[in-house]
């Protein structure tokens, strides 16, 4: 066993060599500073350097157009025919889980975290944060307590995790901190990554008191063997450390034996034996995207590693402008023997137009100097500005500023798909990250939720259904997809508009799909919860509907096209006197 960890403990520094050469990452932290307004040079004083901070502002324009504030999947069959009805309710069941996980938070600082390392990543779970997979009664158990089991000690009396978002037979997904992440050295996608490193500090009471760690008798605290090394937060975990004995937890997915295991550097124990991973599905339980992806290592340049020498520039030219400012305030030159000082101060007082006495001819007494501030230095600041918002692929426009000049509504349309197109690719990257999410909690939940659930599923008539289901009588492949283009403003006008006049154009063919004319109008207005817009269905205003029979009422409708067109049409009339 000894030597087995000391072969892991090997593998995980060269894990985080490879980090520190291809990815920068000894300089993240100086990057996340740039961010916070933490220069080298400055000290809050005039006697400091005078920063303008590009990272910070280029990061409040990329974020908000990248990450998805009010994201939706859509979901169509893909395994075999006939089980579009199960579609549906695999949609509506996404849709409440990306609420219900606050998956929109989780993605925002991913996409920050990409901003700054090059990599944003996602960790997947189900029920305990580090959990195993447990029997239906100790799920049971779980949901009388309220808390997953893996949450409480061994003697059931406290907890010893804190997450609340981890919930009693519910999958989670977390963000992960790519400082705390580590590949094999050479990999370069987790698609083909044998294992990974997920660093965990807990204290050590916690670990010893936690039930799914063994071997944690003669374990001691402080361990911080990898962590500890990075001089930029050394500072940060020797704090940490002297207020609780920490422990630093690494626990491997390994995807070549499909087990779950974790030690902690210089114990020569397994904390958590080797145990098979029941959540390794459709690959190991991470998601991950990149913005900048380099075509031979797994860590690339981030943005900021990218613009740094701009930021760094533009320090320089801003304190330079600053020092040339303080030369250029207005200056006197007197001479000595013909002006008095009580003159002099009323050369200098707030009194307007006063009589200033010399002692001889005043051009030979006093002498005005006023340097200038080079024009240049100004050129310069907004030449490097321009240079970052052409290595980002960021316009005025999208960092709220207006072109300079005059221009036709053609140039700015034009300019305007240009940026588009660059941001539309960032856009696809997390789109992209957010179905590979959903299609492995789809398969953790089609497994492990055995019990009875229920949910508001649209059906083809446009009305709200309460449909109670299991987890496997949804199993299948699916096609999953986000509206990337449904993030610009300019493109949510133009798509309800064309929505409408489609619902109007189609309303009174029967055998035109209108609820997913209306789901889609209705999604495109933010402010509108878009179940409550539909009417509710009569056949589950009482109690919910088993799903097989909502599949057979909805086969019914579809073959009978008169009762389809009757209630559909009314379900349009309906949302078009809303809107």
């Amino acid at each position: 066993m000894k030597g087995e960890i000391e072969d892991w403990t090997e593998l995980i520094q060269q894990g985080v060599r490879y980090k520190e050469n291809f990815g920068n990452s000894k300089r993240w932290s100086t990057y996340r500073d740039y961010g916070r307004g933490k220069f080298s040079g400055y000290i809050g004083s005039s006697g400091g350097i005078l920063p303008y901070n590009l990272v910070h502002s280029m990061k409040r324009g990329m974020v908000p157009n990248v990450y998805f504030r009010n994201p939706y999947i859509n979901v169509t069959p893909t395994s075999k025919p006939g089980i579009d009805i199960q579609a549906r309710v695999v949609e509506a069941v996404d849709n409440w889980l990306l609420g219900e996980l606050g998956v929109k938070a989780t993605f925002k600082t991913m996409v920050q975290d990409a901003y700054y390392t090059d990599r944003g990543i996602c960790k997947i779970g189900y029920d305990g944060l580090w959990s195993e997979k447990v029997t239906p009664e100790d799920e049971r158990l779980a949901e009388d307590l309220g808390i997953p089991l893996s949450h409480m000690s061994k003697d059931k009396r406290e907890r010893v995790e804190y997450n609340v978002n981890v919930k009693p037979g519910m999958p989670w997904a977390a963000r992960i901190i790519p400082d705390v992440f580590i590949v094999p050295f050479g990999v370069r996608t987790l698609d083909d990554c044998p294992w990974v490193d997920h660093v965990v500090l807990r204290s050590l009471a916690d670990v010893k008191a936690d039930r799914k760690y063994k071997n944690t008798g003669e374990l001691e605290g402080t361990h911080l063997e990898v962590l500890h090394k990075d001089p930029t937060r050394a500072d940060f975990y020797k704090e940490l450390s002297s207020y609780a004995d920490i422990v630093e937890i690494h626990e491997i997915r390994d995807f070549k034996r499909k087990e779950i295991k974790a030690f902690v550097p210089g114990y020569d124990k397994w904390i958590r034996p080797p145990t098979e991973d029941v959540l390794q599905i459709e690959g190991l339980p991470f998601v991950d995207f990149t913005f900048n992806e380099d075509g031979e290592y797994y860590w690339g340049p981030s943005d900021v590693q990218i613009i740094e020498p701009q930021q760094l520039e533009i320090n320089e030219a801003r304190t330079q402008a600053m020092l040339h400012r303080r030369i250029a305030l207005v200056k006197f030159l007197v001479e000595a023997n013909m002006i008095d000082d009580t003159e002099i101060m009323k050369m200098i007082s707030e009194e307007v137009g006063p009589v200033v006495k010399t002692k001889g001819d005043p051009n030979k007494a006093v002498a005005l100097l006023q340097p200038h501030i080079p024009a240049d230095l100004t050129q310069w600041s907004e030449l490097i500005r321009s240079d970052v918002r052409e290595l980002l692929g960021q316009g005025r426009q999208q960092l709220g500023e207006a072109p300079a000049g005059r221009r036709t509504a053609e140039e700015m349309r034009n300019v305007q798909m240009a940026s588009d197109i660059r941001m539309d690719e960032r856009r696809d990257i997390v789109a992209d990250a957010l179905v590979s999410m959903m299609r492995k909690i789809n398969q953790i939940i089609f497994e492990r939720w055995t019990g009875e659930k229920v949910v508001q599923v649209v059906g083809i008539d446009a009305a709200r259904y309460w449909v109670a289901y299991k987890g496997a009588e949804n199993r299948g492949e699916y096609s999953l997809r986000v509206d990337v283009e449904s993030m610009t403003p300019k493109t949510k006008m133009m798509k309800k508009r064309e929505i409408v006049e489609l619902i109007q154009a189609l309303a009174k063919n029967p055998r035109a799909n209108i609820d997913y004319l209306m789901r889609l109008l209705l999604r495109e207005y933010e402010w509108v919860d878009a179940l409550q817009v539909l009417p509710p269905a009569q056949e589950t205003m009482g109690q919910p509907m088993q799903q097989q029979q909502f599949q057979q009422q909805q086969q019914g409708l579809m073959n009978n096209p008169a009762e389809l067109q009757k209630r559909a049409s009314g379900n349009a009339e309906m949302v078009g006197r809303f809107f």
